[in-house]
């Protein structure tokens, strides 16, 4: 198995240095590190640009993965909006089973049984009142590619696609639908998440695609929070022995550079003792 992280720098030159924070980076690492602790049969691939290859060097951090790539980089996006564009930049031209997971998504335990061939995902969306509908003029313009869009979608921090051919479809289809956001100047990352998250659930339920999830719960974007449903792996709140999406959680940790969450990263990572975590501490939280 192939798994997959990808990180590319957005920000412009003067600015890059900026990109960089210490809780992203030690999530980053913790991610990759207890991966493959757990899963030391697997292929750990990561995909980031020059700048991000040069800050990982002074961690001493890019032996964590077995292989480092060159990740193509996408002009006709507007990375500012499309943040996450790079990852399915990556996934257009996977040839085999892949995971591909966020870099604030961290895997306490090995998950290999449940992961077989159908899709796996961490857990579906209710996106009402909150992902753009066919109302919005943006969507609108679109609608072509989808022409009635309902707003249930797939939350898309770890995902396992058995089969590589509907991986490389979808993810045509997701950055074919952001180039053209971007010539329309979408504005905020609605747009990103609509075609990234809901394109993504949309297209499973096109081609009738069976697929399952990580967690037995459903995201409620209106009221944020989960609610419980009837498929999925596991229930709650087993989860949380498995695996963790640091997530909503990433604005609270930064207030408060001495929370439990910093310590307990810092903790992971002492265990390889290669790296060097002191410029961490030039950081931003």
């Amino acid at each position: 198995m192939q798994v997959l992280w990808v990180l590319e720098n957005i920000k412009t030159v003067k600015e890059k240095h900026l990109f960089y924070t210490k809780l992203d980076s030690l999530l980053l690492l913790s991610s990759v590190f207890l991966y493959k602790k757990n899963h030391p049969n697997d292929t750990c691939i990561l995909y980031c640009d020059k700048s991000t290859k040069d800050f990982l060097k002074t961690l001493n951090a890019l032996d964590l993965w077995d292989e480092v790539k060159n990740l193509a980089i996408n002009t006709f996006i507007d990375k500012s909006v499309f943040w996450a564009s790079s990852k399915l930049e990556v996934l257009r031209n996977i040839k085999e089973p892949t995971i591909v997971m966020d870099n604030d998504f961290l895997i306490y335990k090995n998950i290999s049984e449940m992961l077989n061939d159908k899709p796996v995902f961490t857990h579906k969306e209710d996106g009402t009142m909150y992902y753009p509908t066919a109302n919005d003029p943006f969507i609108a313009e679109i609608s072509d590619m989808i022409s009635r869009p309902v707003p249930q979608a797939i939350n898309c921090s770890f995902c396992y696609f058995p089969d590589y051919k509907f991986a490389n479809s979808y993810a045509q289809f997701s950055l074919e639908m952001m180039e053209r956001f971007t010539k329309l100047k979408a504005p905020n990352s609605t747009f990103l998440i609509f075609a990234e998250q809901l394109t993504l659930r949309h297209l499973l339920d096109y081609h009738r695609v069976e697929y399952t999830t990580l967690m037995k719960q459903e995201w409620v974007c209106e009221t944020k929070v989960f609610r419980a449903t009837e498929k999925g792996i596991i229930a709650p709140p087993n989860h949380e022995l498995y695996f963790k999406h640091y997530w909503m959680d990433k604005p609270i940790i930064r207030k408060d550079k001495n929370t439990k969450e910093y310590k307990t990263l810092y903790n992971i990572l002492k265990k390889q003792p290669e790296l060097n975590l002191e410029p961490l501490k030039e950081l931003q939280n």
